[in-house]
């Protein structure tokens, strides 16, 4: 803030702190703090000389100065005002009068660009109402300072503020969907996994929608895999619009799958006289992964195993399949998922050989993911996004403005 002080109390040490204005271009004429804790800084331009606009001759003669008030960033909570002292210029040569430029707010501006900034800067990560109170200023102007900067943010990467531009095209596609709505509205995700970026938020998750979006890529063709869950709709959108480009399953949702067909096997078993008891709050200890479990809760689980011959079986299938994923390679995956089926056929409940059909839909996509390797292709990162988009709506207590939730994913950094 300001190099000098009005008063006596204000230049005493004992009083307060110098701190610079840190505005280009700009000099301090007088400060004084109100009564009501607002800092009122005056102001005006260092230049004692402007270009006339309109014929481009260097003016210095003085025609009238005119004081405009300006908000600027807050200090220690108070209030900054600027009164800047905006001079008007006499063109000797066009004989016209000009009012020079401020760098500092722009032109019809009543608050100061680092303001703005600021303030656009919060709204990226809070809710507009919380960042509007805080500021006192009306959301409107949240928004639009909010757009000024993710303008800004998304030309560095090429992308924009409209669903309409080209998108840039990743090498690794990441696609899932998320509810705005549970079971109304939803809308489709897409990422680039390897620069761990969001690239686009589209509306809806229909085949037509997610194509729109996809034929939106600059290079469809350069885009060599795409990783999701085991999506119908997705995959038909990627063979249309990215026919060169490998569709791979993503890991964690086939194993998710299979978990699912255990608790359904854990679930017949509980329903029983001899299973009600003892498998009460013990789900846990056949769905998570083996090593998550201490040492007590994988006795208990090998005594409950012992019990329930037909979970146990459940149990060792799922760990199998982990166990695959962890140790197959792109010459040894077909022969351990076929050896795996033959298991579940031979031995598995009926709820995991129901779960083979989506093995023989997806088994292309399944083994797509070691042709891949070391890259271990996943739509992890997806998911964490669409947990943070989650988050973002119970912060907002929703978003009814789509258009403001779309801008927020894609500023989330990674």
């Amino acid at each position: 803030m300001p190099t000098q002080h009005s008063t006596e109390k204000e230049a005493s040490q004992e009083q307060g702190i110098v701190v610079p204005l840190e505005l280009e271009g700009l000099r301090i004429l007088k400060q004084e703090v109100q009564a009501d804790g607002r800092i009122r800084v005056e102001v005006m331009g260092t230049n004692e000389r402007a270009a006339c606009p309109h014929c481009g001759a260097v003016c210095v003669k003085e025609h009238d100065v005119r004081q405009r008030i300006k908000r600027d960033v807050p200090l220690r909570g108070h209030r900054v005002e600027l009164v800047l002292h905006k001079r008007r210029f006499w063109c000797i040569h066009c004989h016209k009068a000009f009012t020079e430029s401020d760098s500092a707010c722009g032109r019809r501006k009543r608050t100061t660009l680092r303001l703005r900034e600021e303030i656009g800067q919060q709204a990226c990560s809070r809710p507009l109402m919380h960042v509007a109170s805080h500021y006192q200023v009306g959301p409107r102007f949240v928004q639009a300072c909010l757009e000024t900067v993710a303008s800004t943010q998304l030309a560095k990467r090429g992308l924009s503020l409209e669903e309409s531009g080209p998108l840039p095209t990743p090498r690794f596609l990441g696609i899932d969907e998320f509810a705005r709505r549970k079971g109304h509205r939803y809308d489709t995700l897409l990422c680039d996994l390897e620069a761990r970026q969001v690239l686009e938020v589209s509306a809806g998750r229909k085949k037509d929608e997610v194509a729109s979006v996809l034929e939106r890529l600059s290079n469809c063709d350069g885009v060599e895999a795409v990783s999701m869950d085991m999506s119908t709709t997705f995959r038909e959108a990627v063979q249309l619009c990215l026919p060169r480009a490998r569709i791979v399953a993503d890991h964690f949702h086939v194993i998710q799958h299979v978990n699912k067909a255990v608790n359904k096997v854990i679930g017949r078993w509980a329903k029983k006289e001899e299973g009600k008891h003892a498998l009460e709050g013990q789900r846990h200890l056949f769905l998570r992964n083996q090593e998550d479990l201490s040492a007590e809760d994988e006795q208990s689980r090998a005594t409950l195993a012992a019990a329930f011959p037909e979970i146990g079986t459940a149990w060792q299938l799922k760990e199998a399949l982990r166990t695959w994923y962890a140790e197959a390679s792109a010459e040894t995956a077909a022969a351990g998922l076929d050896r795996w089926i033959a298991a579940v056929k031979g031995q598995g409940p009926k709820e995991l050989r129901q779960a083979l059909s989506a093995f023989r839909n997806w088994r292309q996509e399944i083994l797509a993911f070691f042709d891949f390797l070391p890259t271990r292709l996943s739509n992890g990162f997806v998911e964490g996004k669409n947990n943070r988009t989650k988050a973002l709506m119970r912060q907002g207590f929703g978003y009814s403005n789509r258009r403001h939730l779309r801008l927020r994913i894609l500023l989330e950094v990674a």
